[in-house]
């Protein structure tokens, strides 16, 4: 029988309801089969060995699990996958009849879950389906991720000492672009001022550890041509390759470049009245700290490529009256298409070994920028 099962998965609980989804009406043996499984499999845990039981039950039937997106999906969805369940994690965002319900309750939303796979074996698509990666590409990401706040936490840092050092009235011997540079911090600890002596040691710390976990990227990406292409163009550094690289995993999952940066929510979202259309404000899809880091790669280009179609693009956008925010935006839009082509056509952005050194000299310093 082929059935569709909505679960709404938290971190501790697992609630069910399965529909039929085969042509027809289920005969009265498969709607016994069904009232039963949702009476005993409402409720239940949703660690490894829950999962199996529900497996168990549902062996000998084509079964199809949809999920919504969250933290605890991705075990689930390879537990039961590894059991020989068909599984489906959903964008938690394309599920309206979810998100916008007025009755939130977990039983409801699993009745909502099952009818959305229902429909999308009946052939509609409604929602984006998330791609769950292998183990070895998931801690990739994650080691990615872990670097990513790392930097964000020092450029916090170097904001928070600037501002310290305003307020005090305290001033350096130069006006260092990086405030934690080797001389910098010499200069910060001879000021024996309480504060920056903090500041400075934690600085130290967190670049002690970057500096560790980039060892471990170039490690866990060495030999990996999708990193390898992607670092090959200027604006890219090691950390934001990798972590695009991490996300992508397969660039056959795009047939156009349209779809890989709707992937990375750096389109407009299109809003449509009557015979009147208007391109609103990006669609924040995805990832928010890969959609950082594109931004930071398109400042990148634009300031170490003098002419590139992304360089040309930024200019003019500019000379027209958009905002250094919108233009950027915009240019990591293009950005993407150039990491687009670049995968699908196998060949590196440039051989070009003195701009890309540059280019990633520039990316070291982009934390206190943007």
């Amino acid at each position: 029988m082929k059935i569709a099962i909505g679960m709404d998965l938290h971190k501790k609980t697992a609630v069910c309801h399965a529909v039929y989804a085969g042509e027809g009406e289920p005969n009265e043996k498969k709607k016994e089969f069904l009232d039963d499984f949702n009476r005993n499999y409402r409720t239940q845990g949703s660690e490894p060995e829950d999962m199996a039981r529900i497996a168990a039950a549902l062996r000998g039937h084509e079964a199809h699990i949809l999920i919504e997106n969250s933290t605890k999906s991705y075990e689930t969805y390879w537990v039961l996958t590894n059991l020989g369940c068909r599984v489906t994690v959903a964008q938690a965002q394309d599920l309206h009849r979810i998100t916008k319900s007025m009755k939130k309750t977990d039983k409801n939303d699993s009745i909502e879950l099952a009818g959305y796979m229902r429909r999308r074996l009946a052939g509609e698509d409604e929602f984006a389906e998330c791609l769950m990666p292998p183990k070895e590409w998931m801690m990739r990401r994650e080691v990615c991720r872990v670097v990513f706040k790392e930097k964000l936490h020092l450029a916090d840092l170097k904001k928070r000492t600037r501002a310290h050092m305003l307020l005090h009235g305290i001033k350096l011997s130069v006006e260092y672009m990086d405030i934690f540079s080797k001389k910098a911090m010499e200069e910060l600890r001879n000021t024996r001022d309480p504060c920056l002596l903090i500041f400075v040691s934690e600085a130290k710390s967190i670049k002690s550890r970057t500096d560790e976990e980039a060892r471990l990227i170039a490690q866990m990406f060495s030999g990996l041509e999708i990193y390898d292409l992607i670092h090959s163009i200027p604006g890219f550094g090691s950390v934001s390759a990798a972590y695009l690289a991490s996300l992508i995993i397969d660039i056959g999952r795009f047939g156009t470049s349209n779809e890989l940066t709707a992937y990375f929510g750096v389109v407009p979202k299109v809003r449509e009245s009557a015979e009147v259309s208007h391109r609103c404000a990006t669609t924040h899809r995805g990832d928010e700290d890969a959609r950082r880091l594109l931004c930071q790669a398109a400042f990148v280009h634009v300031n170490t490529v003098e002419d590139s179609v992304v360089t040309r693009m930024y200019n003019r956008l500019r000379g027209r009256g958009m905002t250094h925010k919108e233009a950027l935006v915009a240019c990591a839009r293009k950005l993407l298409t150039v990491v687009w082509s670049v995968l699908r056509n196998r060949l590196p952005y440039t051989d070009d070994a003195g701009l890309l050194a540059r280019a990633s000299e520039t990316e070291e310093k982009m934390e206190e920028v943007l």
